[in-house]
């Protein structure tokens, strides 16, 4: 028997061995591989999909979700059913968690708390600088108007007098030059310019206005009235012997209200060095609720994609423990 096989064997070599032969055998064998294919020439390759024969679903690895809780805990709500279309965000399932929610409770309300303490800081800044804006303003006029005096281009004994509060906040002179006119019980009328320009009756008993800016003038009754002597009014008058108390008073307030403004600001979070008491607390109590809110989110299963359920396990009921990691609920996404 093994000399037949190894007589065999020569003859298959031997044959092999004449291209004449060999060459007709292996295109004929080709031909015969290309006519039973020609058919699936250009076709993609049927992939057999598998069916789930619990849930009916085809399952496609690579459009599914497989979603888990990441603790171990007791079924609150079930909120999807086997074929359900669920959205993105949607909360498909819930642990119990009453410790979780009064936390999230708890860090909202210290964000709402500082909230409202930095709007009411706010408001007091508000409040505080109409306030310190107002003192400072009246020092102000107050240095403009006091010890206010008609300066003569020449001696002489008539002087005007200037009462009322001047209520610009301009600083500069009127220069009044008088002139005979018919149209006054004095006889004379004032051209004035500076920083108003207009006209006035001079009066001796009633004083009349001088410009826009709340001051008022009239001049002491005398034999003569000499129409050729100019008068000028500096606003303020340096020269006042309440001028330096008046404007250390002003320069005071202004101190006051840019101290107690920075106060505040820096309080607020609006300060030059960018530091804030009020911000601080509204950034510390921010990143308290979102960690309340990060670890409240472990106890629910939210849909990542828009998508069908395919799979829920069969353990998914509400009071039933789960563990953590284990696969509950699957999404098909197409």
């Amino acid at each position: 028997m093994h000399n037949k096989l190894n007589c065999m064997k020569n003859k298959i070599i031997k044959t092999l061995s004449r291209p004449k032969i060999v060459i007709p055998v292996y295109a004929l064998i080709l031909i015969v591989v290309i006519g039973l294919n020609y058919k699936n020439i250009g076709k993609a390759p049927i992939v057999e999909e598998q069916i789930d024969s619990k849930t009916g679903f085809t399952e496609n690895v690579a459009n599914t979700i497989n979603l888990s809780f990441p603790k171990s805990g007791r079924i609150e709500k079930v909120s999807v059913a086997l074929g359900q279309t669920v959205h993105k965000g949607e909360v498909l399932a819930k642990l119990v968690s009453p410790d979780g929610e009064g936390l999230v409770a708890q860090a909202k309300g210290a964000l709402d708390l500082a909230e409202a303490q930095y709007a009411s800081l706010n408001l007091q800044y508000k409040n505080a600088k109409s306030q310190q804006d107002l003192i400072v303003k009246n020092a102000y006029q107050t240095l403009l108007s006091s010890g206010l005096e008609g300066v003569p281009s020449e001696q002489d004994q008539n002087t005007p007098i200037i009462t009322s509060t001047y209520s610009c906040d301009k600083e500069g002179k009127y220069e009044i030059n008088p002139y005979q006119s018919g149209d006054s019980d004095t006889g004379l009328s004032a051209t004035y310019k500076g920083l108003e320009n207009g006209t006035l009756s001079i009066k001796y008993d009633n004083p009349v206005p001088l410009g826009n800016c709340g001051l008022q003038i009239k001049w002491k009754h005398v034999t003569y009235f000499r129409p050729d002597i100019k008068w000028t009014i500096d606003i303020p008058n340096t020269k006042s012997s309440v001028y330096l108390a008046n404007k250390n008073a002003y320069e005071l307030a202004k101190e006051t209200r840019d101290k107690v403004l920075s106060e505040l600001l820096t309080t607020i979070g609006n300060g030059e060095g960018g530091n804030s008491v009020a911000t601080a607390q509204i950034n510390a109590a921010k990143g308290a609720y979102e960690a309340a809110l990060g670890t409240y989110q472990n106890n629910l299963i939210i849909a990542p994609v828009d998508g069908i359920i395919s799979f829920i396990d069969k353990d998914l009921k509400v009071g039933q423990s789960v563990a953590p990691n284990k696969n509950i609920i699957t999404i098909n996404t197409k």
